[in-house]
């Protein structure tokens, strides 16, 4: 009974979050979503954990979450913002983590009507972000409008797609019709989505059951040619972010573009605060915009465009910078999250989970690019991809347990 409550639960706020947290999200205006879903996961994950015998946690989400909390106590001690910014971006970076490990704790197993709703649903609004995006090829107002960004428009696209990958039963068809509804957000004009659309097809073309992770000759070539048609493709933005921009010339101060000075002067942050870092709501944060930050104004970046107190628009546009907050110790950290999640990944290879596989190491391929021009992990969709991230180990597990019944009950009648 706990089971099929959790299940039914939580796959109604699923679908609420992909309705109102990611397609409608901007164009209504409702902010407060993702917070909500982020509260409605932890209630759940609670009501969980004291409805088990043993009182089930997961370790790895304890010991994330002591980290967060480490780092708040230090934010407070070295008194880096205001209290109210220090606990603001706390909830903020802590979200996306809350959002993967409540859900791969209570572990919601959605049966086949549940997939084929969803799968419905991506395909309907697979068709409205088509419409919305052939629409601002002429008129981008009707995209601000709606998505108020053409990134959001890749992002969304991206979502669809691999909600649509994982209530697939991954046959040729599926992955057909997986990368038509990726294909939606190529109109975004966005390079990061052609480099990750090139990725994708790759992954699920490439990747079968006769796969084997190995390096050899064959793996190595195909490798390098999916990373040269990747840096082909997006080689224009990253030559105008990382070299136009102002990473290669220190000079003029005025030379420099918001994102690739957030980058540079990561580096002090880095040295100057070593190895804990700056602390919350103080780098490269929505937070330490709104409570705007003294390193801004210690490293004379409060001069820049989009960076300034009165305008500092663009002083989220990016996330790895903001791990400078988190010092030399959260930066490996935060690499080493992703490590496990990838041999998380990779294992559920071995186990012959192709398609969970793919998804998660496609998920994983999202947040690595997207980190680079876009705080997307601690967004509405981060949250949302999070827990789709979640549910394909999930989805693995639950359906490595119903192959070992099924050959269980095979053999007990062959006896």
């Amino acid at each position: 009974m706990l089971q099929k409550f959790i299940d039914n639960t939580f796959y109604y706020l699923f679908v609420f979050t992909l309705i109102f947290g990611v397609v409608f999200y901007d164009a209504l205006g409702l902010n407060f979503v993702d917070e909500l879903c982020a509260i409605a996961l932890c209630g759940l994950y609670a009501y969980y954990v004291f409805h088990t015998p043993n009182w089930s946690v997961n370790k790895l989400f304890m010991i994330t979450l002591g980290v967060f909390l480490f780092y708040l106590v230090y934010s407070f001690a070295i008194k880096c913002n205001t209290k109210a910014a220090i606990l603001s971006d706390f909830i903020i970076q802590l979200k996306p983590y809350l959002a993967f490990f409540t859900v791969y704790a209570f572990k919601p197993v959605l049966n086949q009507q549940m997939k084929k709703n969803i799968q419905l649903l991506a395909i309907v609004f697979s068709f409205y972000l088509l419409i919305v995006g052939i629409i601002s090829l002429f008129d981008l107002s009707v995209l601000h409008v709606l998505l108020t960004h053409q990134s959001r428009l890749a992002t969304a696209a991206t979502i669809m797609a691999l909600l649509y990958l994982y209530c697939s039963n991954y046959t040729l068809k599926d992955k057909l019709i997986f990368l038509l509804l990726l294909a939606v957000g190529l109109l975004s004009g966005r390079s990061k989505m052609y480099g990750f659309f090139v990725l994708a097809a790759f992954l699920v073309f490439y990747i079968n059951n006769e796969f084997r992770l190995k390096i050899n000759m064959k793996n190595i070539v195909i490798f390098a040619f999916v990373v040269a048609a990747i840096i082909f493709v997006v080689w224009d933005k990253l030559y105008f972010y990382f070299v136009q921009g102002g990473l290669g010339d220190a000079r003029n101060m005025q030379d420099y573009y918001a994102r690739a000075a957030l980058y540079y002067f990561s580096i002090d942050v880095f040295r100057d605060y070593f190895p804990l870092g700056s602390g919350f709501a103080t780098y490269a944060t929505y937070t330490s915009g709104e409570y705007y930050s003294h390193i801004y104004n210690d490293l004379g970046m409060d001069i820049l465009h989009g960076l300034t107190k009165n305008d500092p628009r663009f002083i989220a546009d990016t996330y790895y910078p903001a791990l400078a907050q988190f010092g030399v110790i959260g930066f490996f950290l935060f690499f080493l999250f992703w490590l496990a999640i990838a041999k998380k990944a990779i294992k559920r290879l071995h186990e012959g989970c192709i398609k969970n596989f793919a998804l998660s190491i496609l998920i994983i391929l999202f947040f690595l690019i997207e980190c680079t021009t876009d705080a997307t992990i601690t967004h509405n969709r981060g949250l949302f991809m999070m827990m789709l991230l979640a549910l394909s180990f999930v989805d693995s597990t639950s359906n490595k347990q119903l192959n070992f019944k099924i050959v269980r009950n095979e053999n007990s009648y062959s006896k």
